[in-house]
């Protein structure tokens, strides 16, 4: 039987990494910038140490998840930004889940709210939020892609955000992303980050319980969205923590 040559990226050597549950928790778990020890994710995993070792090491020496030491802890998290946007593409194309629990349930509805993306917001906020910014001539939608108009983001600086001063480098200023629970796009980037990080520091937003993704507006955030993006009164209601 001939061997089947594809040329190109080993797309299947990705996909198989991903193909186990456990190392797909525990990837899933930093998908918010977090970095967590090893046996924290064996817990969310639900695996034990020396199984959620062997996972993390594959995912390291394969590029999705990078270490940091701190003493004499290691912590992991998430590579690249792109591995990012990968995870958030694929959970959108994977079947859903249904809830097993009020529990689970309750999570599943918040992070469809608000939630981070690596290290931009997303769900229903991260949307509406991306809405607002185009409708304010910040951004542009062209062929299915966010971009930003830099002389009108300048001008109007929202949270005190330039293009300058967002800390881009050599990553772009704005991207759109598609998010899972809504299909459209919340922005990703630079700028997408840049505001995320301004809103903890402001207050406006915070997690819903430590070490999860999901976020949630405080009335001070749902004040000061509604002030300076004009989002509409009902959705920041409904994201208001509670």
């Amino acid at each position: 039987m001939s061997r089947t040559v594809v040329d190109g990226p080993d797309i299947a050597a990705v996909a198989a990494l991903l193909g186990d549950a456990s190392r797909a928790a525990m990837i899933t778990a930093l998908m918010d910038d977090l970095r967590l020890p090893a046996s924290e994710l064996a817990r969310l995993a639900g695996v034990g140490k020396s199984t959620a070792s062997e996972h993390l090491g594959r995912l390291v020496d394969n590029g999705l998840l990078a270490t940091e030491r701190c003493g004499r802890h290691t912590y992991y998290r998430i590579a690249d930004p792109l591995v990012g946007r990968a995870l958030e593409t694929l959970a959108m194309l994977a079947p859903q889940r249904a809830p097993n629990s009020l529990r689970s349930a309750r999570r599943q509805d918040e992070l469809a709210r608000a939630r981070l993306c690596y290290d931009h917001l997303a769900g229903r906020l991260g949307v509406a939020l991306a809405d607002a910014l185009v409708r304010q001539g910040l951004l542009r939608e062209a062929e299915g892609a966010l971009h930003v108009v830099p002389g009108a983001w300048d001008s109007r600086a929202p949270l005190g955000i330039t293009c300058d001063t967002s800390g881009a480098g050599r990553r772009p200023l704005a991207r759109g992303c598609v998010d899972w629970t809504v299909r459209r796009h919340h922005l990703a980037g630079a700028l997408g980050a840049a505001l995320s990080q301004r809103m903890f520091e402001l207050g406006w937003i915070r997690r819903r319980r430590d070490k999860e993704r999901a976020v949630a507006l405080t009335d001070a955030g749902a004040e000061g969205v509604r002030d300076v993006f004009g989002l509409d009164e009902e959705l920041t209601a409904a994201v208001v923590s509670g």
